[in-house]
């Protein structure tokens, strides 16, 4: 089997692990490390195991078909993590789960944990309660956790994997197209997928690859619909979000209950394939406020290569859509990829339409598709177009920048991409040289490729 680790704990940029010990101790000289998402906010993944937070691989190690929505604050792995966060005796756990937010804040940039307090901060019924979660904590060590009252976040993602896409960047747990074309082309079995899986939680996984469906996770509904009325935001992630039929109708129940006009929706969308989008942003339309997060990786065309087979006319039109709804915040949520790297200027200049600015996020898995990837020629290639824009992109782009400056080149990991990408050209019928001739030296071994 090719390895496929989503579940790499090493710096996107270098071959060594990180000593997030040290980075905590150099941010947190003048304050404590906290965030507001393990007392006030719930996740679950499409493959149904909670996590403390939405940026993290640190699990619970349960399964969500063996608890109730409300069982899951008082697991031992959100325990520790407030405990650790309002009486500092120990970082053991913060070191473990929040390495992408330390990593982050490290290098300079805001994190998904500054996001995510901010977030609370602005809404004073969900920052009130969070006072008093807090207060609870520093005043009752050890005892079980109340359940919150007020809810600022669910992100509950057991409603399936279903995706018509088959992105280069994505998992098999949370893409059925990219657990498909995974199968297909010889990386991973579904066994693999599952036991992936299962080592995260010591637990037989209740679902077959490559589809997972929200049956499988059996999540009582009663339950479901509890948590949503003391929820101020529901964010709603796929699989294609539009695509899972529990997401629309999570958008409905909401509606038909007169709960939309107090709840803001945080969704996800690539924004491809939707028979029926005009009635989705209809629903959208009678909430609160969207905050709608785009997913695509480049500007045009080329976005076609990496979100494959999706449609970037299609996508354009649906997001010159959602742009025009009065009550709708939209957003760019692109990766910083070895192949869209360079290409960060178009993407910034196309987002300007919209009067927003992208925001980069990098990635540390698939391994085989992060910098360290990235062979010299191409990283002096994308750093050389970067480089020539004006000085008002280049500001705009100092992350992207930074990252790809950081990049430390680790060769096992650059033979895996290209030959990963070969599988995946040949099973598609597609060609990277279509998209970005200056990687033509790196394939030019391969006849696919002449």
């Amino acid at each position: 089997m090719e390895e496929y680790d989503y579940l790499d704990n090493m710096s996107p940029t270098s071959k060594e692990k990180p000593d997030y010990g040290e980075m905590l101790r150099n941010l947190t000289q003048d304050s404590s490390w906290f965030c507001a998402q393990p007392f006030i906010n719930m996740y679950v993944s499409n493959y149904g195991l909670p996590h403390p937070c939405s940026n993290t691989t640190v699990c619970v190690k349960k399964h969500i078909s063996t608890l109730k929505l409300d069982e899951i604050w008082n697991e031992p792995e959100l325990h520790k993590l407030r405990e650790e966060m309002v009486h500092g005796h120990s970082t053991e756990m913060i070191e473990t789960v929040c390495t992408r937010c330390i990593e982050t804040e490290t290098n300079g940039y805001v994190s998904t944990r500054m996001h995510s307090n901010k977030s609370v901060q602005n809404d004073d019924q969900a920052q009130k309660e969070l006072e008093r979660l807090v207060k609870f904590v520093n005043e009752n060590k050890g005892a079980e956790y109340p359940i919150p009252d007020v809810i600022h976040t669910i992100r509950i993602k057991t409603w399936g994997n279903y995706c018509n896409l088959q992105c280069l960047m994505c998992s098999p747990e949370d893409s059925s197209g990219v657990a498909k074309e995974l199968m297909e082309i010889g990386e991973m079995t579904a066994e693999d997928i599952l036991l992936r899986s299962e080592k995260r939680s010591d637990m037989k996984m209740p679902w077959t690859p490559p589809l997972i469906y929200h049956s499988d996770h059996n999540v009582d509904m009663d339950d479901f619909w509890n948590l949503v009325k003391r929820t101020k935001r529901i964010q709603l992630i796929g699989g294609e979000t539009w695509l899972i039929k529990p997401n629309v109708r999570i958008l409905e129940k909401c509606v038909e209950e007169g709960w939309a006009k107090n709840i803001t929706i945080f969704c996800f969308s690539n924004n491809f394939g939707h028979p029926n989008m005009n009635y989705i942003l209809d629903l959208l339309s009678q909430f609160k406020s969207v905050t709608y997060k785009c997913s695509l990786e480049l500007w045009g065309e080329k976005n076609n290569y990496i979100r494959y087979p999706s449609d970037w006319n299609e996508v354009y039109s649906n997001m010159t859509k959602i742009s025009k709804m009065s009550n709708v915040e939209i957003g760019f949520n692109p990766t910083i990829n070895p192949i869209n790297a360079g290409y960060a200027d178009e993407l910034l200049k196309g987002a300007m339409e919209f009067n927003v600015e992208p925001s980069f996020m990098h990635i540390g898995r698939p391994a085989w598709f992060t910098l360290k990837s990235l062979p010299e020629d191409i990283k002096n290639h994308h750093l050389d177009r970067l480089y020539s824009c004006g000085y008002d992109i280049i500001t705009k782009l100092s992350k992207v920048i930074d990252y790809l400056e950081q990049a430390e080149f680790d060769e096992l990991r650059y033979h895996q991409m290209i030959a990963s990408i070969i599988r995946r050209d040949k099973n598609r019928g597609d060609n990277i040289l279509k998209y970005f001739p200056e990687w033509t030296s790196h394939f030019k071994h391969d006849e696919y490729y002449k």
